[in-house]
């Protein structure tokens, strides 16, 4: 609704409006003034029918002047001429003497029933003389309807012809004002042309450019049609081919946005490897297809095949609907949005639909941020044996905080690192500082990190893990690497090779949330984890729901049966601590042996753990290292 009052608020609803008035009062007037006109046509032409009518009816009845020169008290009065009948058009006649009384009156004969009443019948009051006297007077009944048709037959159809004369002109003024506009943008984008790149206009030109087109909308009143792209992961092509085959692909890209776009759509090079694109009105219709099409193709240069895809953001502004800037920034919200929901799209900017990516465009800013400064934390949370209850690895979660103290969750910002390709870099700094943690620990204290469905896509996951190996020095048997079912989407092959070698190395692999993505045992035998981790949505769903129960029970049992030892999460409770230790689980973890801790506390809660379980060993007393440890 408020879009609906902005926009009756525009210059150009409100000049139309004033236009459409002032037609519409031009119209009025036109018609009235051809009513008159016509009107009196018609009656001009009735007065001409009954002159000629009443000069043949003095000259077939030559007894007339004598009739109306005989007073009335010496003559009866004559109601009828005889033979003299009125004829078509003239329908009766009424003669009155010198004194004005009636001596005279005929009517036509009545129509057929099948004929209709005459349409517009003119009265026409006319002298009789005779030797230059006037003698009498004479009133007709003319039918001039024919007449009349005809002159408002003739109007109508030249009220069309000016109607067709008139929205000709229109058109043609309309499209001298979009021909200039559009050779005014088509001279500004020749003479700016000066990227040494793609031999495009450059960002202060594509502003300049999109002021003047601003400044055209509002005062001729039409629509600007705004289009950012920017080229998705285009960074890793440069660091991989280098920045010559780069400027190819930017070469390339610039010569079919012009090629798809055409001469009247301003295409320009804003920076590195984003594009600006300006259309009108009509043009900028048909874009929205255009310029996805695009990057349809691979670019082809020498024996280098690369495909690229585009994140796109669109804005429109209507006869200044928004400003300059606004358009702008805009069109920014809604490339950003784009880039965030993963890439490879065009989004319109709409308040409501660029609303929902705020905060994910927020979020981003965060974990970029975070990459660059170093902003990541890791907390550990520790696993313990279900039966014995020692310590016996920890799990690493990531944590941010940003720079005012807000907290963010990793189920809102590892979604969020994954749609903007982050995820990987993120990953593999988890893991390198997961691995010199665990080096300063106990042998006999494992460490479990998480990895992320992406970083399995590059190929390059078993060599980077192994380096990290390497340059940190810990047993890959005391590293677990844990993995969702999300992993099983797709072509699974190579994603267990890299599983596969990856425990060449001596690395366990754990199955993470098993039992609530997409389970299924087929995976199960065609790959060899070494542990199942169930879900904690089982572990409270088994309080009071015996299928559940039933169900965690069975999973423990496909875990021993094949081989695999079972981690049981989100243990908060005795019961929930006993449970799992009666139904085999080899490992449990959760709030009742500890939330996840900085790495600051970590050595504390190490040696505490570590005294406890021996003062359980000994009942109460124990000799650790030589030093008495007592009970207290």
């Amino acid at each position: 609704m408020l879009k609906v009052l902005d926009f009756l608020k525009t210059p150009r609803f409100l000049s139309n409006a004033f236009l459409f008035c002032v037609g519409a009062l031009l119209l009025i007037i036109g018609i009235d003034f051809a009513r008159i006109e016509i009107n009196k046509l018609a009656h001009k032409r009735a007065t001409e029918i009954a002159h000629d009518w009443s000069t043949q009816l003095v000259t077939n009845a030559p007894f007339l002047p004598r009739l109306l020169s005989t007073p009335r008290g010496e003559s009866k009065p004559v109601r009828s001429l005889g033979n003299v009948r009125p004829v078509s058009p003239v329908l009766g006649y009424r003669i009155y003497g010198p004194d004005g009384e009636l001596r005279v009156m005929a009517d036509a004969p009545s129509p057929p029933p099948d004929i209709s009443e005459p349409a517009f019948v003119t009265q026409i009051t006319l002298p009789l003389t005779y030797d230059g006297k006037k003698v009498g007077t004479i009133v007709s009944d003319i039918d001039s309807g024919s007449f009349h048709e005809i002159l408002v037959d003739g109007a109508l159809k030249l009220g069309i012809l000016v109607s067709m004369a008139l929205a000709f002109l229109l058109f043609v003024s309309h499209s001298v004002r979009l021909a200039s506009r559009q050779e005014a943008l088509r001279n500004a984008n020749h003479l700016m042309q000066s990227d040494s790149v793609t031999g495009m206009p450059t960002q202060p030109a594509f502003l300049d450019m999109l002021a003047t087109a601003h400044s055209q909308e509002v005062a001729q009143q039409t629509t600007t049609n705004l289009y950012l792209l920017n080229l998705d992961r285009f960074a890793r092509v440069n660091e991989r081919l280098g920045n010559s085959v780069g400027n190819m692909l930017l070469r390339l890209v610039a010569e079919r946005l012009r090629l798809a776009c055409g001469k009247t759509v301003v295409c320009a090079h804003i920076s590195g490897d984003t594009f600006g694109v300006i259309a009108d009105e009509r043009t900028g219709k048909r874009l929205h297809k255009t310029l996805q099409q695009v990057f349809l193709q691979p670019f082809n240069f020498g024996q280098n095949v690369i495909r690229l895809s585009a994140s796109i953001g669109a804005a429109t502004s209507t006869a200044g609907l928004y400003s300059c800037d606004e358009l702008h920034r805009n069109a920014e919200l809604a490339l950003r949005a784009a880039k965030t929901n993963g890439g490879q799209q065009l989004v319109s900017y709409d308040s409501d639909t660029v609303a929902e990516f705020r905060e994910i465009d927020r979020i981003a800013t965060f974990v970029e941020d975070a990459c660059q400064n170093n902003d990541f934390e890791l907390h550990y949370q520790p696993v313990v044996d279900a039966r014995t209850r020692k310590l016996c690895s920890f799990e690493a979660l990531l944590r941010l905080t940003t720079a005012d103290g807000e907290k963010i969750g990793p189920d809102s910002f590892i979604p969020v690192a994954e749609r903007i390709g982050r995820i990987e870099e993120i990953g593999l700094w988890t893991l390198r500082e997961a691995c010199r943690t665990v080096a300063g620990l106990p042998k006999h204290i494992g460490m479990a990190v998480n990895l992320s469905v992406q970083q399995f896509n590059s190929g390059k996951l078993v060599a980077e893990v192994t380096k990290i190996i390497e340059d940190t020095r810990v047993d890959p048997s005391r590293i677990e690497l844990e993995v969702t079912e999300g992993i099983m989407i797709g072509d699974t092959d190579p994603v267990f090779k890299q599983l596969s070698d990856l425990q060449a190395l001596g690395i366990k692999i754990a199955l993470d949330d098993f039992g609530t993505g997409y389970s299924s045992l087929n995976y199960l035998w065609r790959f060899t984890f070494d542990k199942l981790k169930v879900d904690q949505a089982f572990i409270r769903a088994s309080d009071h729901n015996p299928k559940a129960y039933a169900l965690l029970s069975k999973i423990v049992e496909v875990g021993r049966l094949l081989d695999m030892s079972v981690t049981a999460e989100g243990i908060e409770t005795e019961d929930h601590a006993k449970r799992v230790a009666d139904l085999g689980c080899d490992y449990s973890q959760g709030y009742l042996f500890g939330k996840a801790i900085p790495q600051t506390s970590l050595a504390s809660v190490v040696i505490s753990e570590f005294a406890e379980y021996i003062r359980r060993q000994t009942g109460g007393k124990a000799d650790v290292d030589g030093a008495e440890v007592a009970s207290s």
